[in-house]
């Protein structure tokens, strides 16, 4: 008669968890000898896979600190931990470092697989107790809950029910900006040099206080995070003085830090590299600094992937990230970008298809701003903003901006743009180009709106 395997008790089987603290304190030494680390997606930790509790906390703090753009070397490491008994541990373990940096991905992996086999402990240990319960209801919520962790986007489509909205009563719509809703995302269209980064950074400005220098008809207050990938922080900080006299009012200036400025710009902050290496760590760090924010712009939207512009299915992966940005974080998303060759070429910036690449990045987003650069025959220089596409609200719009001392762009009236047009002899030969005049002219309509209309 064989002896019946000794049954564990839950208590008993979570006494020997698998815990590997050489691997953790190896992973550490290489964290702190090479910060950068922090941000490589190749590597596959989480804080959660340190379970020795000093490793944790450290891990931690490192973490936060590379969030907050500050270097996580052991002092500032230090300065976060609350039990003198961590500092003293992180002490003796910088005194002691001797892993390669180079063997990160090594001692990551191996972290990682004792964690999912402490988790599977864990696991086993939830459903017995809820299996010992007796409860249907229990049993289901424990499976449930791990297979939400095995699967975290099942079960999350958002079901719509008629009968549901029929009877509710619906808030009218909100405008981050002129007709773009929040959880959307818009691109702002400009060829090289024509003012975009600035104008966003403006943009930013007006929402975040309220005051609108630009007259496209921005308003707040609200919250903003400008990630800025495309110039170094102090391009970034000589505009905000130049915007600075601009901003009149104490109670706007009260409100300028509703603006988070997040620098990129030299940072390995790619969100896609190939259709499937997607930088997860990375996009989550956007949303957590996103959350409840009104506005997230993005600068530019070329240095933020390395994928093929002109690939429409590249091109839809890129804009599904910022989709479930948006969706995430509830705010509206703007992202930069270039006009193509041949709008620049032949005058069409303002056009709907002017966008650089895919049609895609057109045709999957909900609203575009584009900005076109226009001189008079004196040679006297505006920039005309349009939004040509607003799904969500009403297109059209016509501003004019000029460009002033230090690059501010403010708003300014309409010029008398010079082109020149073909025109046909009589009888046939050869066709010769006549100058012609286009001239805007300011009209209000009865019901006291303005817009421009060309003679």
């Amino acid at each position: 008669m064989s002896t019946p395997a000794k049954i564990h008790r839950p208590v008993e089987a979570l006494r020997d968890l698998p815990i590997d603290i050489d691997n953790g304190k190896n992973l550490i030494w290489c964290l702190l000898r090479k910060p950068d680390l922090l941000r490589d997606e190749s590597l596959s930790f989480s804080v959660e896979d340190f379970h020795f509790g000093p490793h944790k906390r450290i891990v931690q703090a490192m973490v936060d600190l590379d969030a907050e753009g500050v270097v996580p070397d052991p002092g500032m490491i230090a300065n976060r931990m609350t039990d003198q008994s961590d500092r003293e541990y992180l002490l003796d373990l910088t005194e002691t470092m001797w892993a390669s940096p180079s063997n990160a991905r090594y001692y990551s992996e191996k972290l990682h697989e004792v964690s999912a086999r402490r988790q599977a402990f864990f696991d086993a240990d939830k459903l017995q107790k809820a299996a010992l319960s007796g409860v249907p209801g229990d049993i289901a919520r424990v499976r449930a809950e791990i297979g939400k962790r095995e699967d975290p986007d099942e079960g999350k489509f958002a079901i719509i029910r008629p009968s549901v909205t029929f009877s509710k009563i619906l808030p009218p719509p909100v405008y981050v900006l002129p007709s773009l809703r929040p959880r959307t995302v818009g691109l702002m269209i400009a060829q090289e040099g024509g003012g975009k980064s600035f104008l966003a950074l403006e943009i930013g400005f007006a929402k975040a206080t309220d005051h609108d220098i630009t007259g496209i008809g921005v308003t707040g207050p609200g919250r903003v995070v400008y990630f800025s990938k495309e110039d170094p922080p102090e391009i970034i900080e000589e505009r905000i003085q130049s915007i600075r006299p601009f901003i009149k009012s104490a109670e706007a200036m009260a409100r300028a830090d509703n603006l988070e400025i997040v620098s990129l710009y030299g940072k390995p902050a790619t969100l896609v590299s190939e259709k499937t290496k997607v930088n997860e760590k990375l996009i989550r760090q956007i949303i957590k600094a996103g959350a409840g924010k009104d506005l997230l712009i993005f600068d530019t939207l070329r240095k933020l992937h390395d994928l093929e512009e002109n690939s429409s299915g590249e091109m839809k992966i890129l804009l599904e990230i910022f989709d479930r940005i948006a969706l995430e974080t509830g705010a509206a998303v703007l992202l930069i970008h270039h006009t193509n060759k041949s709008a620049n070429l032949n005058g069409q910036q303002g056009d709907q298809s002017s966008a650089r690449g895919s049609n895609v990045l057109v045709g999957n987003t909900r609203w575009s701003l584009h900005l076109e650069t226009v001189k008079s025959e004196s040679g006297e220089k505006r920039v005309k903003v349009t939004i040509p596409r607003a799904s969500y609200g009403p297109e059209g719009g016509e501003w004019w901006l000029e460009r002033i001392d230090g690059g501010v762009l403010v708003a300014a009236g309409p010029i008398i743009a010079g082109t020149s047009l073909p025109t046909i002899k009589e009888g046939g030969g050869k066709a010769k180009k006549s100058s012609q005049i286009r001239t805007l002219a300011l009209v209000t309509t009865a019901g006291g709106e303005n817009h421009y209309e060309q003679d």
